[in-house]
Parts: C-alpha cells; sequence; structure tokens
C-alpha cells in the first residue's frame, strides 16, 4: 500500500513540475511549436553558411526566442555574436525619421502636406514634393545622388541637399514610387532643424535615451560615444568568409546608426502603440523596415493584426534576406515553409536561336539605373557590365538561367509588350526587373 502512495505523490510531484514550467515559459504547444520551426529554420541557413547574426523574436507579448547563430563558435572569430551584439542598421533608421516626424506633427511642430518650398526655397517642384511623398518614396527623387564631386562620406547633411536639387525627377511627385535614399536625406535634414541639431543626435536624445535603448546609438555627429561591442560586417568571397569595413565610403554619415536585438524592439514596442502606430503602420497593419550594406542586414518588423514581433540582424551578407523574412512572417503565422536546404541546379543545353532572343541591354532602375548586357558566347549567355564581362549564366529551362548551382538566385526572362524580353534577376532573395533597352 505505501508504495502505492508513493508513486501517487511522485506523480503529483512531476505534474507539480510541469505546471510550473509551463507557467514560468509561458508557452502553449502551438508557441512552442513555432519556437522550435524558428530556431530549426535558422540553424538550417547557418549550416549552409547562409547566416550569421541574432534573432528575436515575439508572439502575444511572450518571448519565443533570443539565439545568436554563429558560423564560428569560437567568440575569438571575426564572425562570432551574441544577443548583446551591436549592429550597423542602415535604413531602419527610415523607421526612426518617420518616427520623429510623426512625433513633430503630434506636437504640432511639423505637418505631412507641407512642402519642400516651405524648407529650402528654389527646390525644383519644391510646391508639389510634400513630406508625405518623401515619407512614402513617391517624390520622384532618384535612389541615389549623381552628380557627386568626391565621396558620399565626405558629404554633411547641408551639402547633400544642395546636391539633390540638382537631381532630375524620375516622375511627378505623387505619379510613382520609387525608393529614394536623397528623399529621407532631406527628412533627416528638416528634422534636424526642428530641433537644432544633428539628425543622429536627434535619434539619441529622442530616441535612444528615453526608450532606454542604451546599447544604440551613432557612428558620427553624435556627443556620446556608444560604441561597446561593434559586430564585424563580412561578405563571402572566392568562397571565403572575409571581413569588410562597416564604415564604407560611398554611403552618407548622416544616419549612421547601431542598435541591438533588444533595443530595437522597445523601439518596436513604442512605435506600435498609439499615437504612432496609426501615423506609421501600412494598410496591412504592419510596422516594418530593413536595411543593410556591404556585409550587413538589419530588418525589424511589427505585425499589429496578428499580435507577433520580430528583430533581424546579421553581420553577413549571404542570407536570403527577403525569402528569409516572408519564411519567419509566415512561420509565426503558424503557417508552412520550405526549410532551407543545399540547392544542385541542374543545366541544360538550349538551341542558339533560343539564346539569341535576349541577346541586348537591360536597365535595372531598382540597382541605380544599373545596365547588363546579355551575349552569346560558345552556346551559352554572357553577362557583362559597362563592356566587361562579369558572370555566365546556364540554362535551367528555356527561359531561366543561373550562375551557381548551389544558389537560389536565376537570371529569367519575360515577354515584353513589344514583343522581346525583359529580365527577371534574382539578388539576396529579391527580385528586380530589367527593362529591354
Amino acid at each position: 500500500m505505501k508504495y502505492g502512495w508513493i508513486v501517487l505523490i511522485l506523480i503529483l510531484c512531476n505534474g507539480c513540475v510541469n505546471k510550473d514550467t509551463v507557467v514560468k515559459n509561458g508557452l502553449s504547444p502551438e508557441m512552442v511549436s513555432v519556437r522550435d520551426s524558428l530556431d530549426t529554420y535558422f540553424s538550417s541557413l547557418t549550416a549552409l553558411k547562409k547566416y550569421n547574426g541574432v534573432v528575436l523574436a515575439y508572439k502575444q507579448d511572450t518571448l519565443l526566442l533570443e539565439k545568436a547563430y554563429n558560423l564560428n563558435e569560437d567568440p575569438e572569430s571575426s564572425t562570432y555574436v551574441t544577443a548583446h551584439s551591436q549592429f550597423d542598421i542602415h535604413s531602419v533608421s527610415k523607421l526612426m525619421a518617420y518616427y520623429l516626424v510623426a512625433k513633430l506633427e503630434g506636437e504640432g511642430k511639423l505637418s505631412g502636406s507641407q512642402n519642400l518650398d516651405m524648407f529650402f526655397k528654389g527646390f525644383p517642384k519644391g510646391k508639389q514634393i510634400t513630406l508625405n511623398m518623401l515619407l512614402e518614396h513617391s517624390s520622384g527623387l532618384p535612389r541615389e545622388l549623381s552628380h557627386i564631386d568626391g565621396e558620399e562620406y565626405d558629404l554633411v547633411s547641408d551639402e547633400i541637399v544642395v546636391l539633390a536639387q540638382q537631381e532630375r525627377l524620375l516622375f511627378e511627385p505623387g505619379t510613382d514610387v520609387q525608393y529614394s535614399n536623397v528623399g529621407y536625406e532631406i527628412l533627416y535634414n528638416i528634422v534636424s532643424k526642428m530641433y537644432g541639431k544633428p539628425f543622429s543626435q536627434c535619434v539619441v536624445d529622442e530616441i535612444f535615451v528615453p526608450l532606454k535603448m542604451n546599447a544604440s546609438g551613432a557612428h558620427f555627429f553624435v556627443k556620446e560615444n556608444r560604441l561597446r561591442s561593434l559586430a564585424q560586417n563580412h561578405v563571402l568571397k572566392d568562397s571565403v568568409v572575409v571581413k569588410v569595413d562597416n564604415i564604407q565610403r560611398d554611403e552618407f554619415r548622416t544616419a549612421r546608426l547601431f542598435s541591438t536585438v533588444n533595443d530595437l524592439k522597445k523601439f518596436l514596442d513604442h512605435v506600435k502603440s498609439e499615437p504612432y502606430a496609426s501615423f506609421i503602420k501600412n494598410e496591412h497593419g504592419i510596422i516594418a523596415k530593413d536595411g543593410g550594406s556591404k556585409g550587413v542586414r538589419a530588418q525589424v518588423y511589427s505585425d499589429l493584426e496578428n499580435s507577433f514581433d520580430f528583430v533581424l540582424l546579421a553581420n553577413y551578407d549571404e542570407m536570403p534576406f527577403f525569402d528569409t523574412i516572408e519564411d519567419v512572417v509566415k512561420l509565426l503565422k503558424s503557417e508552412p515553409v520550405e526549410f532551407p536546404r543545399e540547392i544542385n541546379r541542374k543545366a541544360i543545353l538550349l538551341d542558339e536561336k533560343v539564346l539569341q532572343q535576349y541577346v541586348g541591354s537591360y536597365t535595372f532602375a531598382d540597382f541605380d539605373g544599373l545596365v547588363l548586357e546579355v551575349k552569346v558566347e560558345q552556346n551559352h549567355l554572357v553577362i557583362l557590365q559597362d563592356g566587361e564581362k562579369i558572370g555566365e549564366l546556364q540554362a535551367e529551362s528555356p527561359t531561366v538561367f543561373f550562375e551557381n548551382p548551389k544558389a537560389a538566385e536565376s537570371f529569367e526572362f519575360i515577354k515584353n509588350d513589344s514583343g522581346t524580353y525583359d529580365a527577371l534577376m534574382g539578388w539576396k532573395g529579391i527580385t528586380v526587373q530589367g527593362k529591354r533597352d
């Protein structure tokens, strides 16, 4: 009889332990499944040498995952990062500018409907271009400056605005959308003038300090050096992971910010509350921004309708970035995804008449007007830039070509209205269209 009581006590105690564990972790079986799927996904990417960085994910305000994934587990490795590493966040600064404009508008000091003529006299189409157009990339201003005598690194904010006024608009303001770093540089300048200090210092004083984002800061134009543990950026070169400079000379210094996954979550939590959420979220109830440059990628994402948030930072740019973001969103919605796996594409031979259809020049507007020329050489396609051969393509089908059989990126030709072909080029998880000249 006494053995029966012992067994019963053990069962009850075991039940108590399990109950306490569930309460402590706050994870339902569905949450556990999502967490494990996220971990498996990024572990697979890392094993394929496609990811090095940190992931933070929340669902229904419950922490699911906070983990660093390393290609090399040696802390002395240049790629090594932890959950506390600071990463350059590049265009995520645009979301912070968006917030500061919303904050100033709420205080009655600024309005998205104001036009550039109110801030800069003589700005071309200045009476038509509004701050909202700059925020939404519909101003017509180009992605980058095209009339620089020197390097972007050397320019200060007022000089960038002067050069922006010399740019030809790509379209009439408000009639189209084209991603524009130039437009946001103008916004940075306006915010700077409203606060009477450099934009970077505005971000520190108006965002980082009040939100206790103590591990976040800026490289330039600030009073305090907040840099403590910066992740070193990396690229893949000749199949070897190599370091690259975090500060590139062909980039503006105006908004060179860095942060951590947890600090960026603090920012997301703030901007997804009212009154800011109504100003910043898109029509799907999402607040999101990506950023990146040579050797680094960053993403913040908050889905207000489905109650999840994640921050993804990487100091290695081989990740299929936008495919990965799409998959993370699906995983957090408990939707199925195809987990990363090794790719082995097979080439086929095509008749030269098929290949000749694609010969010509293609302009990629989303890559600053990059022009690539396609030619036929020894019964396969070659890609040239400025007359120099930069790649050779193998056919996977009559319209789809690839360069690396281990990579998902493709070069696909699609018929256009004129009866010739345009090109769709895959690059690190995104697809950009090249128009036939």
